[in-house]
């Protein structure tokens, strides 16, 4: 007990001592920014939906974006391209019923190298803005600052409106403590921010029922200050929004997100590169090329048991194999399924979509990706790849492509 006593008297003295050292220190905060740099964020949303007071659904969004920086301009903003992919799981509390879907979008838009965003090529995207923001000025622990910032959100369908809804607000940041992380200085500061819009008489003019919103968001941001990029977030939040009828709109939910650096594998030396491994392991069917989201591994005639998503034991096999390969990356993977053209348009697309699921579902159980780095799309019978009007055409269609995303 007593050895207990004095290595805690040690730890807790030494533990004063780095305190009262970075206690005195002052940090300069912004974005690291050079042209063909690349992250990849992932973010996992939980949130509950209530109207008039009730819970409607729970939903889970997995979002991941990719962001490149195109150009460094003559004042030093970076020029942005940012890719998104979101994944929506939602579970009905009224009926019951599970949907689940996914969508692709992308942005082009400045940032300041103190973070503040500008000129987005896109109404709705990003949904929050400039946030993370940094002073022009050093900080110490325990200082505080302030920055503008805008949440954008797509509410037409719902409250009867042309354009997204765009709520300007003034955050709060404190730098409450620093790390160390792999030799990384990892600076944690705390944000928070209000939402306030009483929008009743521009939006009426429009037709829409929209009223207005109220909400808050609590964050903790751990900035890679080495690094010059964010590392990790957790957030609270809570967005309540009003109609002409009355009805309230209540969102509220926790996220956590984290920021890694990628390299792109998209080129005719990786294609080649792949292509030669898959050939060496005897895999029939298996092509490697580029593609529009990264390098694309392609399983045609892949074999399910009919009309079903159930793999056939000779494509687990295959994917055993691509498994060895897909484990030398640390890319995201986008699994995309495709069909020939046989049945009904909604028939093909739900197939694809569960043949997709499938072959994404194994590879996870391999190990090789968790469920925040694997997504999953259908795209039915509308890109071939040859014609349908042959069985070998066909069977070239039915395939299932694995993407290594940029």
């Amino acid at each position: 007990m007593k050895k207990i006593f004095l290595l805690s008297t040690f730890f807790l003295a030494a533990t004063s001592l780095f305190a009262q050292a970075v206690q005195g220190k002052s940090y300069k905060i912004q974005f690291n920014q050079h042209k063909g740099d690349a992250v990849s964020h992932v973010s996992t949303v939980e949130e509950e939906a209530y109207l008039n007071g009730y819970l409607n659904n729970r939903t889970q969004f997995i979002n991941r974006t990719s962001t490149t920086v195109k150009d460094i301009l003559d004042n030093g903003d970076a020029l942005l391209f940012t890719h998104y992919m979101t994944t929506q799981n939602t579970l009905s509390s009224t009926t019951g019923a599970h949907l689940s879907w996914g969508e692709e979008d992308s942005v082009e838009i400045k940032r300041k190298p103190n973070g503040q965003l500008y000129d987005s090529n896109n109404d709705g995207l990003p949904t929050v803005r400039s946030v993370p923001a940094f002073p022009s000025y050093e900080v110490r622990i325990g200082d505080s600052w302030t920055m503008e910032g805008l949440e954008v959100h797509d509410m037409k369908e719902v409250f009867n409106m042309n354009t997204s809804i765009e709520i300007p607000f003034t955050a709060t940041y404190t730098l409450t403590g620093v790390e160390t992380q792999d030799n990384n200085e990892i600076l944690i500061i705390d944000v928070y921010y209000e939402l306030f819009q009483d929008a009743y008489r521009q939006n009426l003019y429009r037709g829409s029922f929209y009223t207005g919103t109220v909400g808050y968001s609590k964050q903790k941001l751990y900035w890679d200050n080495t690094r010059g990029d964010l590392a990790f977030y957790e957030e609270e939040f809570q967005i309540k929004m009003l109609d002409t009828r009355g009805n309230s709109f209540v969102f509220h939910g926790m996220a956590h997100g984290e920021v890694t650096e990628y390299k792109s594998l998209n080129d005719d030396d990786n294609v080649k590169k792949l292509q030669e491994t898959v050939d060496e392991m005897k895999l029939n069917d298996v092509s490697v090329k580029k593609g529009e989201n990264g390098l694309t591994i392609s399983i045609e005639n892949i074999q399910f048991e009919p009309d079903s998503n159930v793999l056939l034991p000779s494509e687990k096999l295959k994917l055993q194999k691509l498994g060895e390969i897909l484990k030398e990356f640390t890319n995201d993977l986008l699994i995309t399924g495709h069909c020939a053209e046989r049945g009904t348009v909604k028939a093909r697309q739900r197939l694809s979509e569960e043949r997709a699921e499938s072959v994404a579902g194994f590879i996870k159980g391999m190990g090789i990706r968790d469920e925040y780095h694997i997504y999953t799309e259908g795209k039915g019978s509308t890109q071939p790849i040859a014609t349908n009007a042959t069985e070998e055409g066909r069977a070239k269609n039915r395939r299932v492509e694995i993407t290594l995303m940029d």
